[in-house]
């Protein structure tokens, strides 16, 4: 058994309890549990005049996951965020497609695939997942990570030992951050060019969905997996020459002398070019970002304040707190 060995995929069911056969194949970029099945007990205690009451245990509760963390492929990061957000507008008669993912009234159901070990070891399979959260993470010139964890139903070994997915290809490329074009504003709905006085180094989004498993009584697995609201947030980090962007985000503006009384709300937008093909994109948008900022405090060793800019949750506007726009040839999802 190889453990450098993982072919990963997502399929979309039609409903619950309808597993589905894999239409996106990814391999993991960094270390990744992969599909996860673990069970809790609690004691049947009595009365027995003993230090040991415990007679015997049983099984109270289950719990079913996958975790995968991996590059932006042009394929996966369709369905990944398809499967957070819950909506997907898709306009063009041929490729390249161009998706609108937005918040959506509902997630839909996933199963996921895995091989791992060998080419010919058994599939497992995790049905009737819905997307527990998921982070896009860029930093430096290093390609975006994609980390995605799901809660799920039904966890099974399969009989078959030859993968039931498309092939992967990765000639086919991923989304880079280098050339990466990114806009935010600390006060206005409009972001614009990142100020002259600020290097950014990093930036991350996360969607979290807060799913939770119904299990019905005399059963030991869920049902069914429902998401709670979301959360989106987003964090950019880097360093600056100025103090300006903390009495910005505080007071809300460059010449404010007291703190807002009122939430100042920002946005940011971010595209990322693709490695193969120049007319593919991913770009993400938030409009309504109530911003944090750190303190900018003195030392002894001086050079640039260290900036970061975070949110305990964007404001949704028209309907969705995020959007992202995927150009790619895929044509549904």
């Amino acid at each position: 058994m190889n453990k450098n060995h993982g072919t990963f995929g997502l399929g979309k069911q039609t409903a619950a309890g309808s597993p589905a056969a894999p239409t996106v194949t990814v391999l993991a970029s960094a270390d990744s549990e992969g599909i996860d099945a673990s069970t809790s007990t609690d004691s049947v205690s009595l009365t027995n005049g003993k230090r040991d009451t415990t007679a015997g245990r049983y099984i109270s509760g289950s719990e079913a996951t996958a975790k995968l963390t991996t590059l932006a492929f042009a394929d996966f990061i369709g369905m990944a965020l398809f499967g957070a957000l819950g909506s997907d507008s898709v306009s063009g008669e041929s490729a390249p497609y161009t998706h609108d993912i937005k918040m959506g009234e509902s997630l839909p159901y996933l199963t996921f695939v895995q091989q791992v070990g060998a080419s010919d070891a058994a599939l497992q399979q995790l049905e009737g997942c819905k997307v527990d959260s998921l982070s896009i993470s860029a930093e430096g010139t290093k390609p975006p990570s994609v980390e995605i964890a799901l809660k799920g139903c039904a966890a099974s070994w399969l009989a078959a030992k030859a993968w039931n997915g498309p092939a992967f290809d990765a000639s086919k490329g991923w989304f880079k951050t280098a050339g990466a074009e990114v806009l935010f504003s600390p006060t206005t709905n409009e972001p614009a060019a990142v100020p002259p006085s600020i290097d950014l180094s990093s930036l991350s989004f996360k969607v979290e969905n807060a799913v939770k498993a119904s299990v019905p009584l005399g059963q030991i697995a869920p049902k069914r997996q429902t998401e709670k609201s979301a959360t989106v947030t987003v964090e950019l980090s880097g360093t600056t020459d100025s103090t300006e962007m903390y009495r910005l985000v505080k007071t809300g503006s460059s010449s404010g002398t007291s703190v807002a009384d009122s939430i100042v709300v920002g946005s940011l937008q971010a595209k990322f070019k693709h490695t193969v093909h120049e007319d593919w994109s991913l770009t993400v948008k938030m409009g309504a970002i109530p911003w944090k900022v750190n303190a900018m405090g003195v030392s002894t060793d001086g050079g640039p304040f260290d900036l970061t800019l975070s949110t305990d949750g964007a404001i949704s506007v028209g309907g969705t707190s995020i959007e992202a726009i995927l150009v790619n040839d895929t044509a549904s999802y």
